[in-house]
């Protein structure tokens, strides 16, 4: 007895239809899987078998072989879960198999039943409108953010027995509908200044909300100079709050990046605002750059039409920096194995601060700087000529006297400076 089932998966931002084939024969109880599965695959037989036993149905007792073709390309995570578990129910005739046609089906199932969340779930649903495919089962939690691909039905899956009876009887699960649409653009900027410093609350570093400015207009690499304390990272953080909003193009391309990463939520599962990313020195160059065996998405992907911010940038390793180099010129990183390569899109405004010398005083007008200018030359070689030629604005910041930061003095707020920003990215469309 034999059965097929469509499926799909994700490499990076790619996304492959995969045909899912079991066979039910006589002989000795058995349950393999082939079609060059990695580990993660191959427990799902584990998982299949318990979710089909404890979802009321029969598990047959005989030799059961499940393909995943085509088999040149490697296959991880546990996405082919729920066809597994629907192919074995047809080729057992438990499940009428002609039910698949026109449908893809993607999902990880528990031991109780119940579906779990996937990565990648708008790429699938991208995958699906593409290949014509009418109709997408997939998780539940996955529903609202595959439902911003229009034309393909969304069919939200809760459990393995609500699937096989509505296959069976029908209308037990309803196309899942998007009702919040491209409306939730319009508030996307009120959520940045609730979360960060307005600028009317930052005293003096008048020089450098210019410079701040002038980078969210145009889209410029910054790099920060000066001692501790100075506001460098606060006028980072606050630079948020002066980005205009994504449109809905934008948003996809974002949301797609953080959906191959497993970063979307169900409560909001499209990514509105413009993503800030501050990486701490001591990160990995993979998670930094992207990468690893399922070639997830590093910081500079996730960074992309937002804002990634180091924060002092000389006690980054080198190799890290001068990597940048290359997304900061194409914006785009691309990620190569034997099997594979995945090409990120990395087009980010690159924030940097740092202080002037190893004991952050070099030049401050309070406190004496104890480096030698050997060492401060050595400082602020970390940092080679080729990255260097990549930012576009370098800025020096003082300290600011305490007397000035209690004058009360007119400020421009985070709102009025978005204005100004909008009206310049808006100039330059021209």
């Amino acid at each position: 007895m034999h059965s097929k089932i469509q499926s799909a998966y994700t490499i990076g931002l790619d996304t492959f239809g995969v045909e899912v084939e079991a066979d039910i024969s006589s002989g000795m109880p058995s349950f393999s899987i082939v079609g060059l599965g990695d580990v993660s695959v191959q427990e799902s037989r584990e998982r299949v078998r318990s979710a089909i036993k404890n979802s009321g149905y029969d598990f047959p007792q005989t030799r059961k072989t499940i393909n995943l073709a085509p088999a040149c390309i490697k296959k991880q995570g546990s996405i082919f879960d729920l066809p597994i578990a629907l192919s074995i129910l047809a080729a057992s005739k438990q499940i009428d198999a002609r039910v698949f046609d026109g449908s893809i089906f993607a999902g990880e199932v528990a031991l109780d039943g119940k579906i779990k969340k996937i990565n990648g779930a708008i790429l699938i649903a991208e995958f699906v409108k593409k290949s014509n495919y009418k109709t997408l089962y997939l998780p539940f939690e996955n529903a609202a953010e595959a439902s911003y691909v229009d034309g393909i039905n969304i069919m939200p899956v809760k459990s393995l027995r609500e699937i096989v009876e509505h296959l069976r009887f029908g209308n037990t699960i309803l196309p899942y509908k998007n009702i919040s649409g491209i409306q939730n653009i319009s508030g996307s900027h009120n959520r940045y200044e609730a979360n960060c410093v307005d600028f009317k609350f930052i005293a003096g570093q008048e020089f450098a909300k210019r410079a701040i400015t002038i980078s969210a207009a145009g889209g410029h690499n910054l790099l920060m100079i000066g001692p501790p304390g100075c506001g460098k990272t606060m006028l980072a953080h606050s630079m948020r709050t002066i980005l205009p909003p994504m449109d809905f193009d934008e948003a996809m391309e974002v949301t797609k990046i953080y959906s191959a990463a497993g970063m979307t939520g169900t409560m909001e599962p499209i990514i509105w605002t413009r993503p800030f990313r501050e990486v701490h020195h001591t990160a990995s160059a993979i998670s930094v750059l992207g990468g690893g065996q399922n070639f997830m998405p590093g910081e500079i992907s996730l960074a992309h039409r937002g804002i990634l911010f180091f924060d002092e940038v000389t006690l980054f390793p080198i190799n890290i920096l001068e990597n940048l180099r290359q997304p900061l010129e194409s914006g785009m990183i691309t990620i190569s194995r034997a099997r594979h390569r995945v090409t990120y899109p990395s087009n980010f405004i690159f924030i940097g601060a740092m202080n002037p010398c190893p004991c952050g005083y070099f030049g401050d007008e309070t406190k004496r700087c104890i480096c030698t200018d050997n060492q401060i030359r050595t400082y602020k070689n970390k940092i080679s000529g080729p990255m260097l030629d990549r930012i576009d604005l370098i800025i020096t910041m003082k300290r600011i006297p305490f007397q000035k930061l209690a004058e009360e003095n007119a400020r421009q707020t985070s709102f009025e400076i978005a204005e100004m920003v909008k009206m310049a990215r808006e100039r330059q469309k021209f």
